[in-house]
């Protein structure tokens, strides 16, 4: 694909130009925007940016609330060399002044109802672009729904987009992917999907989150339609499922947390989404007995794609297909094979490339690699570095911070865990994820979720956060050590209805170890 488009902006054009036709954009409320309404839109939005003055590497940012409009900025912005950036308004004032002050956006579309939220983040009026108030839509008017082939000076190394990922400082990091690198991963999509123009994509993932940027790119850059699901709904899971039953997705991707949600509520019937035919999700780990109740209503006619990948590498970077064998084992999924497009290298605490099938760092290598951190050099080069073992080459690496081990027989990687979650307690070396694979494993927990804490008098505590069936500590423990040795045995049991979730639909586990330090 990128053998003859070298910007997304081309290819964009190119697709709305063939489905035209087409179904792009269908709201759950019935409206319907074609390929050539939405390529007219974001030509109108390109030469009002244009208009005032948006050049090629400027930001502009976007409260992202899924009309029409927001996604047809965002085309905008791909149009001209414009770097997008999808924030949540839901973010704390704090947090959202420093995303803001990092990026400099030159230019801000945010709905009228975060006006004083904008205001609050000391953002100049001047350059806030009201695009719900009556006034926007009116002033597009003014502009020609005809595009000339100024994208064509965009070349595949501009970026794209950048999406901010939480920092270990607390201060928020925002990634740089460039349009060669997305382009690189629509190919991707439509080959391990089988993405046609008859395939409709949920869009249920926030699109400050960097799941959204399968959402997006799958469908819009190939045909395909796309569903904007409203963050309210998500909430709901029946009435979510009503909604989708009646638009007919064929492609749902999400966070394992949304998916156990939906199974916890009792929400999901085998008469659901009869026309879905893949169920793909990454993010985070997938809790074995809750994978189990998901396979039992879907898995005899719905395809299962775990996929994985650092928001710093374009989205994804491995899948794997799920088969009834994976069913009868209590090990967490395998990342799976490599994709196209990304090679990679796995290395112990010195820096040495560890032998095969055991356990290192993942050092992930290629063309998709991001750009680095957005105005944050020191960042940058701390996980962006040279090449390890090709110093006569210049190509830039991600370290990830994910432990792995490859199995070169299989061709698979395996996930062991992070570099920051493994401990050390009573001299051993413990990964908190494999506490919670064992866990996922009892059929009567729903989720969980497992931290560490530790004081000046003594070693350490493993405290389990979990939503269970049976709140009885004495058979989780008897249980526990069939899977897992007594070293790991968690020391403490919290209880919870439903576990607490980050902005993004994963487990919260800072607020986790907050509930147990306010509990002391």
């Amino acid at each position: 694909m990128n053998k003859y488009f070298y910007n997304l902006g081309q290819l964009f054009n190119h697709i709305a130009t063939i489905y035209k036709t087409n179904i792009a954009l269908r709201f759950l409320e019935d409206k319907v925007v074609l390929y050539s309404e939405l390529e007219t839109l974001s030509n109108k939005i390109a030469h009002f940016l244009l208009a005032k003055k948006v050049k090629q590497g400027d930001i502009v940012a976007i409260f992202n609330e899924k009309s029409d409009l927001a996604y047809a900025a965002m085309l905008a912005c791909l149009k001209i060399g414009a770097i997008y950036t999808n924030l949540d308004q839901n973010s704390p004032v704090e947090r959202l002044r420093k995303m803001i002050g990092l990026c400099k956006p030159v230019i801000f579309f945010s709905p009228e109802i975060s006006y004083n939220l904008l205001k609050e983040c000391h953002y100049s009026s001047t350059k806030l672009v009201l695009y719900t108030s009556p006034a926007f839509k009116e002033s597009l008017a003014d502009f020609s729904a005809s595009y000339p082939q100024i994208n064509m000076g965009v070349a595949g190394n501009t970026p794209a987009y950048l999406m901010f990922t939480s920092g270990s400082t607390g201060f928020p990091k925002g990634v740089i992917i460039s349009h060669s690198a997305v382009l690189n991963f629509i190919q991707w999509t439509k080959t391990t999907y089988n993405t046609t123009d008859k395939d409709v994509f949920t869009n249920i993932n926030p699109m400050h989150f960097d799941n959204s940027v399968f959402d997006f790119y799958a469908s819009l850059f190939t045909g395909a339609g796309l569903v904007p699901v409203p963050e309210s709904l998500s909430r709901n899971p029946r009435k979510l499922l009503d909604a989708l039953n009646h638009i007919k997705p064929t492609i749902w991707f999400g966070v394992p947390s949304m998916f156990v949600y939906v199974l916890t509520m009792r929400a999901l019937k085998d008469s659901d989404l009869p026309d879905l035919r893949i169920v793909s999700f990454g993010g985070e780990g997938f809790p074995k007995n809750q994978l189990r109740n998901l396979w039992i209503i879907l898995g005899k006619r719905v395809q299962f794609i775990n996929v994985y990948g650092p928001t710093e590498c374009t989205c994804i970077c491995t899948s794997y297909v799920i088969s009834d064998e994976d069913m009868n084992i209590d090990e967490l999924l395998p990342l799976g094979p490599m994709a196209p497009n990304f090679g990679f290298l796995i290395i112990d605490s010195k820096g040495k490339q560890v032998k095969d099938g055991e356990i290192g760092e993942l050092i992930i290598t290629g063309p998709n690699v991001g750009l680095g951190y957005y105005n944050n050099p020191e960042k940058t080069k701390e996980v962006f570095v040279q090449h390890l073992q090709n110093k006569n080459f210049k190509e830039i690496v991600y370290k990830s911070g994910d432990m792995v081990r490859y199995s070169k027989l299989e061709n698979l990687l395996y996930f062991c865990g992070r570099k920051d979650n493994q401990i050390k307690r009573m001299g051993y070396r413990i990964e908190l994820e494999e506490i919670e694979n064992a866990l996922g494993s009892l059929n009567y927990i729903e989720e969980n979720g497992v931290i560490f804490h530790r004081s000046e008098n003594d070693n350490g505590k493993l405290i389990a956060c979990v939503c269970s069936k049976i709140n009885d500590e004495n058979k989780i423990l008897n249980d526990l050590v069939k899977y897992i040795p007594l070293y790991m045995i968690p020391d403490y049991f919290r209880f919870y209805d439903h576990l607490p979730k980050n902005q993004n639909g994963k487990i919260d586990r800072l607020k986790l170890k907050e509930d147990y330090l306010n509990e002391k």
